[in-house]
């Protein structure tokens, strides 16, 4: 701050006629103070270690001293300043001072209310922050004036900003450290406290003039503290020279509190001891944590020791400087061979290089490292520690940097982990195996069947021999079982898998159970059994959800039902089990009346490949997978499945379903089927890739069925020399066949030049439905799929939808 010069200048301490100073007296409003009080004052003042100011009612400085002028600046000294308007001097020093509104609002505020303040902020444009303190002064019981104490905080408010984001204790130590003056006569009597040391005003006017030793006294405490002050405050008197030391103190509330207390000699003109001004401030707080910070050495030090991480620290050249027992137990060393020893000394000689080259290197530039070394302990033995390692390095230098190193004995997990990997290559091979089995039983058995169903139904619907309608009845239900054991073994693999999507879309409950039912009418009205729909649903209630699942799930128990009954009935039931506003609970159950289950196999009826009834298996046909599948997809929808049954007496399967709720007639799926499907596309020309006969019959049957126009190969070759001398919109591209397969077929169908040709769509054309096909054959280059055998409303679909994507500028490259 540059040096300023108050626009106004008074000599006297009755500047502005306010006051009035005679021999003997100060008069300051009604208050007369002799002169030896004025001067005691004055000497107090200027004594303090704090910018300080004294002010009367009417804001004239009484009293300042040497500490205010420099800190503000001023290029008056403190007498030149007694008479000065503290208003005038405000406005000198306004350019210097930040928010001055709020800081003359304050200064009002404490003038007219004359209440004590500490700790006030004044924040000056030169960056500093000065704490300012306001006390009320009265002399004999009347007002005189106000003593203004002020001192340059800068340095500490920032050191504690910085040291509060360091720990977060320093900040209570900073803003509890209170400042308590005391001021003695040189016979030890107090002269004046202030309510830093004396809260209890009261208490502060009955200890003026009287000693330590009358305190201790009045209040009951132990006269050794007065002693203990006397001979401090005689070794001040005795010396000349400032007094410091710490007083152990138990207060009101019996805890015990460490004070430092500071004494100074103030001396008169003459040289004679005027007074002793003290100052004190609690340090309990720094006390303690020396204490807590000689405590957390002990027990870091039993941390150290009793620890079962290894611990050891080390130089940046890798020596040794101390290692914990865990580690010399684990090394079979005690401490005395690893101190002054070098990492490497442990280390088998081909993994020297990681140390020196690698492990060094790191920690020194990077401050910390992590890793695996093999180490071989005493007795020979080869062990492995994984480590995590920090450079510690001291602030001010003091000590030099070095290495503290936590580790782990993983010789036990290295080797479960050989074990392990061992074990993941033989179930990886498994897996590949199994997968490969269920892609040729997808294609070499289920894609046969299929088209031997096909057939059947064709031969069949031509209205054959009565000879022959016995055996093409038998080829059609074989056919149908097997399809319906291979569909179950694929289904229940992709619930696994958790390949399994379901569908989110509103539907009708008992619609979906009375198709469900519809299939296994004609067989229960053969076996004459009662088949009844126990609907305990309101009219018309539709949820969100896949029906198909569910009518999967119902198709599977419904079927069980009827095969194993053969006389009674069977019912299927719904009903609301709870709901929510959002969401409802329906119960499902299927009861019979047929052999029932023993109950030692209750248990194991809902795993692959387990029968109820191994004793009735050349009676009644099933693979053990029907019941696994239907769990699987039951879970997959959030629910639950359990049964009940008794032999002789029949079964009853019980599943819960959460369903969204939903009422709105255009999103419920229609469930009948589609019996005709509209182009919307018009003629369409479709090059087909198939090598099987039977399969090119079906595909061009559904082709022409739509209205496309359609040409056959039976390879990939083939495929690609048509290509090039036709055009066609979309090839069906099946992904198994001779000479050259779909794949490699897509693949140089995308590297054809010319653009048409080369982003033509192309829909794979599979029997397999097995997890991680679909991104294999979009990863060739495909467009989209569809498993056979397909319906003509999906293959008419997939067919929109590649030409719709084409038409908005999507490609495969």
């Amino acid at each position: 701050m540059p040096s300023r010069t108050t626009s106004r200048s008074s000599g006297t301490p009755a500047g502005n006629g306010k006051g009035t100073h005679e021999p003997g007296y100060y008069t300051t409003g009604q208050v007369n103070v002799d002169s030896h009080t004025y001067e005691w004052l004055n000497m107090l003042i200027s004594s303090m270690p704090h910018a300080t100011l004294v002010t009367d009612a009417l804001r004239n400085i009484i009293i300042t001293n040497q500490q205010f002028c420099n800190l503000f600046n001023l290029s008056k000294t403190p007498q030149e300043l007694v008479g000065y308007n503290t208003v005038d001097l405000l406005g000198d020093v306004s350019n210097d001072l930040m928010d001055m509104m709020n800081l003359t609002l304050r200064i009002t505020e404490l003038y007219d209310t004359r209440k004590p303040a500490d700790n006030d902020e004044m924040h000056l444009r030169d960056g500093r922050i000065l704490s300012r303190g306001h006390r009320p002064l009265y002399f004999r019981n009347e007002f005189f004036g106000h003593l203004w104490t002020y001192s340059d905080e800068t340095e500490r408010i920032q050191a504690r900003k910085k040291l509060n984001e360091q720990r977060d204790f320093y900040e209570n130590i900073l803003n509890s450290i209170p400042t308590e003056i005391a001021v003695f006569s040189p016979d030890h009597r107090y002269q004046f406290v202030n309510p830093a040391a004396v809260k209890d005003a009261a208490l502060r006017r009955w200890i003026i003039g009287k000693t330590d030793a009358d305190y201790c006294v009045f209040r009951g405490k132990d006269m050794a503290i007065a002693e203990n002050r006397r001979q401090h405050l005689r070794q001040v008197a005795t010396t000349g020279k400032s007094q410091a030391y710490l007083e152990k103190l138990i207060n009101r509330h019996k805890e015990e509190v460490s004070v430092h207390r500071t004494l100074n000699p103030a001396y008169n003109q003459q040289g004679e001891l005027e007074m002793v001004i003290g100052y004190s401030m609690d340090v309990t707080e720094q006390e303690n944590i020396k204490e807590q910070a000689l405590y957390n050495e002990r027990k870091y030090k039993d941390l150290f020791n009793y620890s079962q991480e290894l611990i050891c620290m080390h130089d940046l050249q890798g020596n040794i400087e101390k290692a914990n027992p865990a580690l010399c137990a684990v090394m079979e060393m005690p401490e005395s061979k690893f101190i002054g020893k070098n990492l490497k000394n442990f280390l088998p000689e081909q993994d020297h290089h990681l140390l020196t080259d690698t492990y060094l290197p790191t920690i020194r530039t990077g401050g910390r490292a992590k890793g695996l070394f093999r180490f071989n302990t005493h007795s020979g033995r080869r062990i492995y520690l994984l480590f995590q390692n920090y450079k510690i390095v001291h602030p001010k230098g003091e000590l030099p940097p070095y290495i503290i190193s936590f580790a782990q004995d993983v010789t036990d997990r290295i080797q479960a982990e050989r074990q392990v990997k061992e074990a993941k290559k033989v179930v990886e091979e498994t897996a590949k195996v199994k997968e490969k089995f269920l892609t040729n039983m997808s294609h070499e058995i289920r894609e046969p069947m299929l088209r031997i169903k096909e057939m059947a139904t064709e031969l069949i619907n031509n209205v054959p021999a009565v000879r022959q309608q016995s055996a093409l009845d038998k080829i059609f239900n074989s056919s149908v079982h097997v399809l319906d054991v291979l569909s179950d073994i694929l289904d229940l693999e992709k619930a696994s898998a958790g390949d399994i999507v379901l569908e989110h879309a509103g539907f009708d409950v008992a619609v979906a159970i009375y198709n469900a039912m519809a299939s296994f009418r004609e067989e229960t009205d053969r076996k004459n059994l009662r088949f009844v729909f126990d609907n305990r649903l309101p009219p018309d209630f539709e949820v969100i959800g896949d029906a198909k699942r569910l009518a999967q799930a119902l198709e599977n128990l419904i079927g069980n039902a009827v095969k194993f009954t053969h006389e009674g009935g069977i019912t299927v039931s719904v009903q609301i089990e709870k709901e929510s506003p959002l969401d409802v609970t329906l119960h499902f159950s299927i009861k019979d009346s047929g052999i029932g289950i023993d109950e030692d196999k209750l248990i194991q009826i809902f795993q692959p490949f387990m029968q109820a009834h191994d004793h009735h298996k050349k009676q009644y046909a099933g693979a053990g997978l029907g019941l696994a599948l239907t769990k699987k997809l039951i879970s997959l929808q959030n629910g639950t499945i359990w049964v009940e049954s008794r032999p002789k007496k029949g079964s009853t399967f019980h599943f819960n379903i959460v369903y969204h709720k939903f009422s709105d007639p255009e999103t419920i799926q229609n469930d009948v089927n589609f019996n005709s499907v509209i182009n919307r596309l018009g003629n369409v020309k479709v090059l087909l890739a198939e090598d099987n006969e039977i399969n090119q019959l079906l595909a061009r049957s559904v082709l022409q069925y739509l209205g496309f126009e359609s040409k056959t190969v039976s390879n990939g070759q083939e495929a690609l020399d048509l290509l090039q001398l036709e055009d066609f919109d979309v090839i069906l591209m099946d992904i198994q066949m001779p000479i050259k397969g779909g794949l490699e077929a897509t693949t140089e169908i995308r590297s054809l030049p010319h653009p048409h040709k080369k982003n033509i769509p192309i829909i794979a054309l599979t029997a397999s439905t097995l997890k991680g096909e679909e991104a294999r054959y979009l990863a060739a280059g495909m467009n989209a799929f569809i498993p056979k055998p397909f319906k003509e409303q999906d293959l008419y679909n997939i067919i929109e939808k590649v030409l719709g994507n084409r038409q908005q500028g999507g490609s495969n490259e």
